[in-house]
């Protein structure tokens, strides 16, 4: 019979009540505590069915976890350290899922015991859902992820039974699992999430310039309001938090950002109709080759671990090997 595996969900908000139903979906045999710095948030999860029992803090619940999973905000998830520390078993893993895990995860491991391997994993949506091809889904689903990938970040000195923690929790989302190194992790992040808020931002506010957006704005529809939209998808001062922590990558792709509204703007003004037609066709053809390579879903680079046994936390549960056959019993 499977022992009972005790993972500690720090945040359970969107991301951590979607991956405490699919361990739930996943085996019985997870014992899954939640805390959330808004305890409406973890009792929310609660009758989800995302956790089993909520946490008033972390120090109690911190000696009973066989695994912690971060997902909170970089200065939430820092905090979130400290009240761990000293607390965990010696060895219990942690996986960190913040979007920014340069500077992150280095002041996460500094406030933990050598002993605790803190790993970033990242998930992302699976092409359909990313794309919105796919209804949005009203409530978290254990499938949110599936078909999409799990970025997973590895300090150096990650022992392999860590690894094969994170490779596991890919299986467990659905997800593919692929390698990637801290700064790529931030970079796209820039790319992804803080350039398209940084520009919906400035729209937004360059409408207040237009002397006749007080009729317009009851008028205008679709087009707009899709990229507008985007700043309502988090907290304001957690977005700024985390562009000003990550502006080296930020101002990078607002230069190229501007570089390109600037070669736009001179076209538009010498009313050459054809260079503006040729420039937005190239712009056409960039999209559509992104779109194709979004939709198949593959990094570059896959996981490789030749000669490591793939017994981990998810085969452990259902007794389960992944070791190769002994060839001598064919």
């Amino acid at each position: 019979m499977p022992e009972t595996v005790t993972i500690l969900i720090a945040g359970t908000g969107q991301i951590g009540t979607i991956i405490g139903l699919a361990l739930r979906k996943a085996a019985e045999t997870f014992q899954r505590i939640g805390f959330d710095p808004d305890p409406k948030v973890s009792q929310q999860a609660r009758k989800l069915g995302a956790i089993d029992r909520e946490a008033g803090d972390l120090a109690r619940p911190a000696a009973e976890a066989d695994l912690v999973i971060l997902t909170l905000t970089a200065e939430r998830a820092l905090e979130a350290a400290e009240a761990l520390a000293g607390r965990l078993r010696p060895d219990t893993v942690v996986l960190s899922t913040g979007r920014l895990q340069g500077p992150t995860l280095d002041a996460i491991r500094s406030r933990l015991s050598p002993h605790s391997p803190v790993l970033g994993t990242v998930p992302f949506l699976g092409p359909r859902r990313a794309l919105g091809l796919i209804p949005p889904e009203t409530e978290p689903s254990p499938d949110f992820f599936q078909g999409g990938m799990l970025g997973i970040i590895l300090p150096p000195g990650t022992p392999e039974g860590a690894v094969e923690i994170a490779l596991d929790l890919a299986a467990i989302l659905g997800t593919e699992p692929f390698f990637l190194d801290a700064a790529e992790a931030d970079s796209l992040t820039a790319t992804s999430d803080e350039l398209p808020t940084a520009v919906a931002a400035a729209l937004i506010a360059s409408l207040t310039h237009n002397p006749g957006w007080r009729d317009q704005r009851r008028l205008v529809g679709r087009s707009l309001a899709r990229l507008a939209a985007l700043v309502e998808d988090e907290p304001t001062a957690e977005s700024a938090r985390e562009m000003v922590a990550n502006r080296a990558n930020l101002l990078a792709r607002l230069d190229a950002l501007s570089d390109e509204m600037a070669a736009l703007r001179s076209i538009v003004e010498a009313g050459d109709e054809a260079r503006l037609a040729a420039q937005l066709d190239a712009a056409l053809e960039v999209y559509r080759d992104w779109k194709t390579v979004r939709m198949e879903s593959r990094p570059d680079h896959g996981v490789e671990l030749p000669g490591m046994p793939r017994i981990g936390l998810f085969d452990r549960l259902f007794g389960r090997s992944r070791r190769p056959p002994d060839s001598s019993k064919r």
